[in-house]
């Protein structure tokens, strides 16, 4: 996660706000009942109140400042456009369809609660028992910049193992047997007798699908005589 803080210089004694809006025109509502793009005319609060810095840039003028935690806007795999506008507060409440906007629009692309297309990849770990093969575990999830995602409750993993000499995936965990992910935000699942053979290699393809936007990768292990 991450917080984008957002400044306006402009003359003092003013109430500014920030109000986010989306591709489709619609507006954030920072309502705790509500957090979520509306159309204009149903948002409850629309906008992020800036505190005012008295003479932070020269006599007379001042700067405003707000912060927004970005996983509030997005914390989910599609990537949302939106953009930042400052507006000055006219009434007793923001409303940004009579307020006047006093700044260009700033772009926010956001995804998973981060600025920007985040390096998103599929890490994975297996375990098997080292001499027969009777057991398997395996894990994954997805990191980004070194980072656990936080991944939904909607979120899906499979997994095909594939013994590499062979032609057919001899071992299929599907999205039923990793179910949902856990609180850590990696799927997990063990099997017992899974027939794997001794003395061979094989090969591990993972897929996690959050969003409708997958992410696969690899991993090759071996089961020793």
């Amino acid at each position: 996660m991450s917080t984008e803080t957002l400044v306006r210089l402009d003359d003092s004694g003013k109430t500014i706000y920030f109000a986010f809006f989306n591709a489709a025109g619609q507006v954030f509502d920072f309502d705790s009942e509500v957090l979520a793009f509306v159309d204009l005319g149903d948002a409850v609060e629309p906008g992020l109140a800036a505190s005012e810095y008295s003479d932070a840039g020269g006599a007379g003028k001042s700067q405003y400042i707000a912060s927004v935690n970005l996983a509030l806007l997005n914390n989910t795999a599609a990537q949302l456009h939106c953009t930042a506008i400052a507006f000055e507060q006219a009434g007793g409440s923001p409303d940004p369809e009579t307020d006047s906007a006093c700044s260009q629009p700033v772009p926010l692309e956001i995804q998973y609660g981060r600025e920007g297309q985040n390096q998103i990849s599929i890490h994975c770990g297996i375990s098997t028992d080292s001499t027969s093969g009777s057991y398997l575990e395996v894990q994954a999830w997805l990191e980004s910049n070194g980072a656990v995602i936080p991944l939904s409750d909607s979120a899906t993993c499979s997994c095909e193992i594939r013994q590499i000499d062979a032609e057919e995936d001899g071992i299929q965990i599907t999205t039923v047997n990793f179910g949902t992910v856990n609180a850590q935000s990696i799927f997990t699942h063990s099997k017992n007798n899974p027939s794997l053979e001794n003395d061979r290699q094989y090969r591990a393809k993972f897929t996690i699908t959050d969003g409708g936007i997958s992410w696969s990768t690899t991993k090759n292990f071996v089961v020793l005589p």
